[in-house]
């Protein structure tokens, strides 16, 4: 991942702290899946941006009722609040922002850019909490014709370190529960241990806007 706004070297110093701090993809932790961390991060009466929030809002059956959501997305079909960053009044800011399966769709320099608009959004304070396939998956990724850009945990890491942010928090977890008999659970182990792949789907990252 390298463009006009992130050099080289920048990048690879990231890459080094990303594995000194959260080690490859089998030593990160197993989460049950997002949700949880973002409820836990939550406060009564936050501001939420929902970044690519989708026709039917998933997001919004999930916050607590005191939530105040805001939706964001290109979708011309769909209803929301604003359609791009540039739609938000100057001056608005949010306590917690959302991203779910959003950046593996736009290219490296548009990513770029939703990260940093969205640390320009938030409060001193404030967190966003992101998620995309995981590369190291066997099909994960390559499921959807509309993924056009790969994130490896280390390039995830470097993209909110490069808009500021200080990364809190990676995890990974699977919409499926690991294999419960001895043998399935063996079999994939192995299989994931001998051809360098990861059981789990999909890669969270949660990032906070210094105070």
């Amino acid at each position: 991942m390298t463009n006009d706004r992130i050099s080289w070297s920048q990048l690879t110093q990231w890459r080094g702290e990303c594995h000194q701090r959260f080690g490859t993809i089998h030593q990160m932790p197993v989460i049950q899946g997002p949700h949880r961390e973002l409820k836990r991060l939550f406060k009564e009466n936050n501001r939420v941006l929902d970044i690519g929030a989708g026709v039917d809002k998933p997001l919004k059956t999930v916050l607590p009722t005191s939530a105040r959501y805001f939706s964001l997305d290109v979708d011309s079909e769909g209803d929301f609040d604003y359609n791009t960053f540039a739609d938000i009044p100057a001056g608005t800011r949010f306590d917690l922002m959302w991203s779910s399966q959003v950046l593996e769709h736009v290219p490296i320099d548009v990513a770029v850019e939703i990260v940093q608009r969205a640390y320009q959004h938030l409060v001193e304070g404030g967190y966003i909490l992101a998620t995309v396939p995981n590369m190291a998956h066997p099909v994960r990724y390559w499921a959807d014709a509309t993924h056009i850009q790969h994130w490896p945990i280390n390039d995830l890491y470097g993209l909110f370190k490069a808009a500021g942010f200080h990364v809190v928090k990676m995890a990974r977890y699977n919409k499926y529960p690991y294999p419960i008999r001895p043998l399935k659970r063996m079999v994939t182990r192995m299989v994931c241990d001998v051809f360098r792949v990861d059981w789990c789907d999909s890669i969270m990252i949660v990032a906070q806007k210094p105070e």
